[in-house]
């Protein structure tokens, strides 16, 4: 039922691809469509709706996975543990949407906006995406994101015309969503979806299991989406709008980093059950040196061409962006190296107690911070509030991984931070005093990498040398 690993990465780099490149065409046209204060809406109700969406799965998607996992070669056990998930899904993701509608949909002032978004709710209700990875097939899930997000992108370019298509753009990216989780149970084995030799759905005994998980993914979702809320109650919409986009290029550049860790966390689990614990630390090390050497420029990249990329990319009403992208860049470093010690290392490892608690102390500095900066700073006070709490995640996950890290580490990376640096420097004096955006901006990122990788050639850096001489011996091999 599984399929080879070298396929799975094949449909997963397509995922991938298709996450970091889409927005990408469509973030510069809406921007300027919706304007902050439509950007700002929609991000708002969006992340309002995101609560619902948790308490309603109760975090179902990483139990049900692992569940799958050990079931799939037993047909009946696979049937029965398919329905028992799927019910808990269903039924949980009802009783949320009903509070939902009563809550937001009548009783609040962006009530048409919030039942738009409310298809993103009854989407969860019939995900069972978790299947497919459960049983390793990528395929059916990669295929359908590819197509559902394409789908969407036209369909904004088609309808969404100004700032009063809100609604319209709000619908696009919902109800595609739900269409596209329909598409998915075609997909289904009919030996699975059959309720044929199907016995009594025992759904207590996965609850326990499930809440387990559960507070850990509350914890990420309060640092992940209770900014955009809490800036909507204490600031204006339009600084929502605002904080959105800054942490939107953020996390599409952060794809490229933390896709290693999918990657990686299995082979560290492998190598931990077989006790090759030396293995396990020369894997992580190497992993730390990988990110290290993306992570650095691209946060020091982003940091010195804001100042021209936010106003070619989103447009000069988004000028305030330009300094919550320069303090948010720090994240692409915060949470690189921090996915080395907590997905990659942690989990794989069985450090979850370790691990949730890293989370929820990254949840309450939020939280505290966003109370005292957000009402005095707005946007600002956000990003402020998210780089701590970051930070504080990834430094106690750093202590809890301490006996396998080594000084050397980090010793060994300060090439690329000297080399980051330099190319900030010489980067951010490009940009001053010009007004041609688009061809100043491509000198920058020309000049920028010539900087960073002349300077790494200088200093004989190793991974990079050990990457040249790789392509070379790979055409070689081709000729």
């Amino acid at each position: 039922m599984a399929r080879s690993v070298k396929t799975n990465y094949l449909y997963n780099l397509i995922y991938q691809i298709t996450a970091i490149l889409l927005p990408l065409i469509t973030m510069p046209y809406v921007s300027r469509v919706l304007g902050p204060h439509g950007v700002g809406t929609n991000s708002l109700t969006n992340a309002n709706t995101q609560y619902f969406m948790l308490i309603g799965t109760l975090g179902i998607t990483m139990y049900a996975t692992k569940k799958i996992a050990t079931v799939r070669e037993n047909r009946r056990k696979l049937r029965q543990t398919f329905w028992e998930i799927f019910a808990i899904q269903f039924i949980g993701c009802m009783i949320s949407y009903v509070v939902f509608v009563i809550i937001l949909g009548i009783n609040s002032s962006l009530g048409v906006y919030y039942m738009l978004q409310g298809f993103f709710i009854l989407s969860s209700a019939i995900d069972i995406s978790w299947y497919f990875i459960g049983i390793e097939d990528f395929k059916n899930a990669s295929i359908r994101s590819f197509f559902v997000k394409v789908i969407s992108v036209v369909l904004i370019f088609i309808f969404v015309k100004d700032s009063g298509d809100l609604w319209q753009y709000i619908l696009i990216n919902s109800l595609t969503m739900f269409v596209g989780q329909c598409v998915m149970w075609i997909y289904v084995d009919k030996s699975t979806f059959s309720f044929k030799t199907l016995g009594k759905l025992k759904l207590k005994r996965h609850m326990l299991p499930i809440l387990a998980l559960f507070i850990p993914q509350v914890a990420t979702q309060i640092y992940t989406v209770l900014d955009k809320t809490m800036l909507g109650v204490f600031s204006a919409t339009v600084e929502v709008g605002y904080y959105d986009q800054s942490q939107k290029i953020v996390r599409i550049l952060l794809t490229i980093i933390t896709s290693l860790g999918m990657v990686m966390m299995p082979r560290i689990a492998s190598l931990t059950s077989k006790n090759q614990h030396d293995l396990v630390k020369d894997t992580l090390k190497k992993s730390f040196t990988v990110i290290s050497f993306l992570a650095v420029p691209i946060a020091f990249g982003i940091m010195g061409v804001s100042d021209r990329f936010i106003p070619m990319f989103f447009g000069y009403e988004y000028l305030s962006v330009i300094p919550l992208l320069k303090i948010s860049s720090v994240l692409i470093i915060i949470i690189g190296l921090g996915n080395v010690f907590g997905t990659q290392y942690m989990i794989a490892v069985g450090k979850n107690k370790q691990y949730t608690i890293s989370v929820c102390v990254g949840a309450a500095v939020n939280f505290v911070l966003n109370l005292i900066l957000i009402p005095k700073y707005s946007a600002l006070g956000a990003v402020i509030a998210t780089v701590s709490a970051e930070l504080s995640i990834a430094l106690i996950q750093l202590w809890y991984s301490r006996e396998i890290l080594d000084i050397s580490w980090i010793k060994e990376t300060y090439k690329y931070w000297i080399s980051g640096i330099a190319m900030l420097v010489v980067v951010s004096l490009l940009g001053e005093g010009v007004h041609r955006n688009v061809l100043i901006l491509a000198r920058q990122i020309i000049i920028g990498v010539v900087v960073y990788f002349g300077i790494l050639i200088i200093l004989r850096d190793k991974m990079l040398k050990n990457s040249f001489n790789l392509v070379k011996g790979k055409l070689k091999k081709s000729n």
